[in-house]
């Protein structure tokens, strides 16, 4: 989609912020040491802070994904076929360790009115409220960043789109240790779940409205007419 007419309605609009964690992140986790990497991902963390900030600036609620793995998951053992865990031989976020909050530089941005979805699964939508919470809000539109590209991401987004949701993907705030993963992932984002976009051109592309989303009173206007009746 190539167009500068705004389509990004902040009344119906969310941002995502998938597993900006120490486990993902963070240059002294289990994901570096075992020599998969984070740099890309450390990349990427100026252009996420700007993210969030335009989105408190326009008031589009803000969701955050906590990745938290159980060491004692009894559903992983279940497996006959390998899981990625058991390929790559050690595990992320693990609960009750210091990989499952967030980097520091992103914690002190998460303010009170923001949310905070834990997930034990890649997609954020997977058997969280985060769908309910959406609804409730009345979105139809998520802007989507974070780590990393070819799994968290892309299942959350695959998710979203199954659920009739527009998907806008900000490449410069997503990323992947692996580059090619990542530029596959963007190309079926593309093809099929959403647009592609890049931080530095996503003000334009959100409508101008008095209040965003997170302004709604929808409370007041069903007691309103409830006192009208």
């Amino acid at each position: 989609m190539s167009s500068t007419t705004p389509y990004i309605d902040p009344r119906v609009a969310a941002l995502l912020v998938i597993d900006m964690q120490n486990g993902f992140c963070h240059p002294e986790s289990r994901m570096e040491k075992a020599g998969i990497g984070v740099a890309n991902q450390r990349a990427i963390v100026p252009n996420v802070l700007r993210l969030v900030a335009l989105a408190h600036e326009r008031e589009i609620p803000v969701f955050w994904s906590k990745q938290t793995h159980f060491p004692e998951d009894v559903t992983r053992r279940r497996h006959r076929v390998p899981t990625h865990q058991a390929k790559q031989a050690w595990t992320p976020c693990l609960r009750g360790t210091w990989e499952v909050e967030f980097i520091d530089e992103v914690a002190g941005e998460v303010h009170p009115e923001d949310y905070v979805i834990e997930k034990h699964r890649a997609s954020m939508f997977f058997q969280t409220t985060l769908d309910a919470k959406l609804r409730m809000l009345g979105i139809e539109q998520v802007i989507v960043s974070g780590t990393t590209t070819a799994f968290c991401v892309e299942t959350s987004i695959r998710d979203a789109y199954f659920r009739d949701l527009d998907v806008i993907a900000v490449e410069d705030c997503i990323a992947d240790p692996r580059p090619a993963f990542h530029a596959d992932t963007m190309a079926k984002v593309r093809q099929f779940f959403g647009v592609v976009v890049s931080v530095e051109e996503l003000p334009e592309l959100i409508m101008s409205t008095d209040e965003g989303a997170a302004k709604q009173d929808v409370l007041e206007e069903v007691l309103a007419e409830a006192h009208a009746s």
